[in-house]
């Protein structure tokens, strides 16, 4: 029996998408009937595969006004019972499209500002953040709105279609990161992953390059320098195939991205390499480690506009302070180990819109 109608409004991208598993599981585990808004075309793949959602409706990566209208106009006749705004939406716009949607009751966390304003322009519920993991957020959202939690409930949900068996000695590399908002410089410099590929394929392992839908340019040098090269795959294929091919690599390294919380949810074991990014609020979950040796602390929180070096060094964090030796090592490190065992914090000290909490 279908409890009620529920429309989740996901418009990061695929790593958050991932963050909302949670509340994800509980919908679909309380019976009700999901429709999903969505902006990024991974997380629109990811939701299909996972086979809860009855609808998706996609908006343009850069929509205009009348996407928004026409978006609006398709969800409204739906008269859901419950909106779910997932952490992070920290931009008053995504308060905007959860609230035109229409739905009887809307959830979301307290962001404060316009966003609030916002919210009680109808019923509404505002979970307070407490900082840790993105997931221990979406927890306590899930909580909320009363669904039933699980034990698997710290645990990415990913589709079994997705998983296959590993293929002993395969590195994958995610050189690119989301084109959008200046995420480009979250991406450690594009020659390290080069090098540290040539160096595992003079050591007779295979590598494969993964390939986002939006990555041009890093897939241009990626064919250059190693199309045709044994040992090495260049994967752009639609996440589906993405995901098999990702859970065969027994490795994986790569940004602060989409690609690196997707093999760590499927069992790859992950290193993450982090720079002006907290790696408490966003580590990939998993057998993965999140790399951050910068002592110049994340300056990106989820209410910043863009991705911008606050104290203009130049991305030092993660263009200097992430040396190839020390990636070199733990990767190694990664082959020769049976198990990664990771700790996630839950609640803590966090920032927003540039503000410290504790």
């Amino acid at each position: 029996m279908v409890r009620g109608t529920a429309l989740a409004v996901l418009l990061p991208g695929l790593g958050d998408a991932l963050a909302c598993s949670p509340i994800l599981r509980g919908l679909w585990r309380d019976s009700w009937s999901v429709d999903a808004l969505t902006w990024h075309l991974p997380v629109s793949e990811y939701l299909r595969a996972l086979g809860i959602v009855e609808k998706v409706t996609q908006l343009p990566l850069r929509p205009a006004a009348a996407d928004v209208l026409r978006a609006l106009q398709e969800l409204r006749p739906r008269r859901y019972d419950i909106c779910i705004l997932p952490f992070p939406a920290t931009r008053w716009q995504y308060a905007v499209l959860a609230r035109g949607a229409g739905a009887k009751k809307l959830y979301m966390h307290e962001y404060g500002g316009s966003a609030r304003f916002i919210a009680r322009t109808g019923p509404n519920v505002r979970v307070a953040l407490r900082g840790g993991h993105r997931l221990a957020e979406n927890l306590r959202l899930a909580r909320a709105i009363g669904l039933t939690a699980g034990s698997d409930d710290l645990e990415y949900w990913i589709p079994d279609s997705w998983r296959r068996n590993r293929i002993a000695g395969t590195l994958g590399i995610h050189p690119g990161s989301m084109a959008w908002k200046g995420n480009e410089s979250k991406r450690w410099p594009y020659e390290r992953f080069a090098g540290l590929a040539r160096r595992h394929l003079a050591s007779g392992r295979s590598v494969r390059f993964f390939l986002g839908p939006y990555e041009e340019s890093e897939a241009a040098r990626v064919q250059q320098d190693f199309s045709g090269v044994e040992g090495i795959s260049i994967i752009r294929e639609p996440l589906d195939e993405a995901a098999r091919r990702l859970a065969e690599c027994e490795v994986f390294v790569g940004n602060d991205a989409g690609f690196s919380h997707l093999a760590a949810g499927l069992g790859v074991k992950t290193l993450a390499l982090y720079g002006m990014t907290s790696e408490v609020r966003g580590a990939p979950i998993g057998q993965a480690i999140a790399m951050r040796p910068s002592p110049c602390p994340a300056c990106h929180d989820e209410g910043s506009h863009g991705f911008d070096c606050v104290l203009r060094i130049e991305y030092r964090c993660v263009l200097r302070d992430i040396e190839f030796d020390t990636v070199a090592k733990v990767v190694d490190e990664l082959f020769a180990a049976a198990f990664v065992e990771q700790r996630i914090s839950l609640e803590g000290p966090f920032k927003l819109y540039g503000k410290a909490y504790p």
